[in-house]
């Protein structure tokens, strides 16, 4: 049995990036953590609601998918600064002392959403190869519609180099999303859209010979 952690930036972003992972390894132990809020810290009360909304969502999206319940660490979204990233990363280093996973899923470093960075950094941080979380053997990177087609680097594209066939759970990350997140997609072709979150599955299938795949960078992998 593994132990995985899931941390992301936003409730969404966990089953857009690895939705149909998360359903193909829910046996193990599994649990998701949200890092920000969807508002700056301006008192913006329709927005403040619509985040409440959002975090009693991603409640019902694990009791469905039966892994442990989510937490959440409520940093102001969209303009974390340095010493938030920092706090973060203590935050995150906390809960993974708690949990013990030895698999991790996080955002890409290069993401363009700037609290998708800020996460990936603090993670990265967090999880610096020390001996006291010697038990953390994989991370990995995974990409988000909308927000990894072009990177925040010059020149960088997001380049998988792990798949995972999630040819048989697919269906079920794509009835989460119109279930419980559908005032988060949009219209085809938005990339945010069930068809193109639908195409990307296949494409990174089809790019490794199988019908639908989750695709990630790998970060580290200690056997």
């Amino acid at each position: 049995m593994f132990r995985i952690l899931i941390i992301v930036a936003h409730p969404d972003d966990e089953i857009i990036g690895c939705g149909g992972t998360i359903e193909k390894l829910k046996k193990n132990a599994t649990k998701v953590i949200f890092t920000c809020k969807t508002y700056d810290k301006r008192k913006d009360i329709r927005k403040i609601n619509s985040y409440k909304k959002r975090q009693e969502l991603a409640i019902k999206v694990s009791k469905y998918l039966k892994i442990c319940q989510p937490e959440f660490l409520n940093y102001n979204g969209l303009q974390l600064l340095r010493s938030d990233i920092t706090k973060m990363a203590r935050s995150i280093y906390d809960k993974i002392i708690d949990f013990r996973p030895d698999t991790l899923f996080t955002h890409c470093i290069d993401d363009n959403h700037h609290d998708h960075r800020a996460t990936a950094e603090a993670v990265f941080i967090a999880t610096r190869p020390v001996k006291a979380i010697s038990f953390l053997k994989k991370i990995y990177s995974f990409e988000v519609a909308s927000a990894s087609e072009k990177l925040f680097k010059k020149k960088r594209a997001f380049n998988p180099n792990y798949f995972i066939d999630v040819t048989k759970t697919y269906k079920k990350k794509l009835d989460i999303l119109k279930k419980f997140y559908s005032n988060e997609l949009r219209p085809y072709p938005n990339f945010r859209s069930i068809k193109s979150i639908k195409n990307q599955m296949q494409y990174r299938g089809n790019s490794v010979g199988i019908n639908y795949a989750e695709a990630f960078e790998i970060i580290r992998i200690v056997n």
